[in-house]
């Protein structure tokens, strides 16, 4: 039987997690065994958002633990905010309609101008400018995710 996310915050709940600080860093080691000996920094939103904790806590608790480690290297998606890009404001809804303000597996942000205006519309995924950026290129790289954290 191969291990589950969502099962195992279940699981944790029933053994008192968030209020059993214990609980919880058991959940965080399990993790962390499933993910290669760390806890990937974009599953703490997840995990804050399923317990209603902040994800402040749970970054303290990671701290205070010296065999739990964060690995911050989440992705990062970048949306040209300059005047002067077109469609810069649709694709920031599109992708705070379709991931959340806080998606889950990269970070989201709006740049000043990213001079490339002739090109645009102009995003940034993990240090790469994609000029003509469109949903379906956003969808791409996110689903880009996804498979490689299942292992396909």
């Amino acid at each position: 039987m191969s291990w589950n996310f969502e099962e195992a915050l279940s699981y944790y709940r029933t053994q008192g997690a968030p209020t059993d600080q214990t609980a919880l860093k058991n959940l965080l080691s399990e993790i962390q065994q499933e993910h290669a000996g760390t806890i990937p920094g974009w599953l703490l939103p997840r995990i804050a958002d399923a317990y209603g904790v902040k994800e402040t806590f749970l970054t303290a608790i990671v701290r205070r633990s010296p065999s739990l480690r964060l690995d911050t290297g989440t992705h990062c998606l970048e949306i040209c905010g300059g005047s002067s890009c077109p469609k810069r404001g649709h694709l920031l809804e599109f992708v705070e309609k379709t991931y959340g303000k806080n998606p889950a597996g990269f970070t989201l942000k709006c740049t000043p101008c990213m001079h490339m205006c002739g090109q645009g519309p102009n995003i940034r995924w993990d240090g790469k400018i994609h000029c003509g950026a469109d949903e379906q290129l956003i969808r791409d790289l996110v689903d880009g995710i996804s498979k490689d954290d299942s292992g396909k």
